[in-house]
């Protein structure tokens, strides 16, 4: 089953930075929930975070 946005987002580094092209870690979340974003444009995500969101998304 897939993650929910609120899920991933607890995942996420919470910088609120904008650098993933969304001014929220929050709406960033709910994109990837919503596959309207790809992980790879959060530059400060964790190893740890990408393993895991992976591997829930397989």
């Amino acid at each position: 089953m897939p993650l929910t946005g609120i899920e991933i987002f607890k995942l996420l580094p919470k910088t609120n930075c904008g650098e993933c092209g969304v001014p929220t870690c929050l709406a960033f979340a709910m994109n990837l929930a919503t596959a309207k974003a790809e992980l790879s444009a959060c530059p400060y995500v964790s190893d740890e975070a990408k393993a895991q969101l992976q591997e829930a998304s397989a």
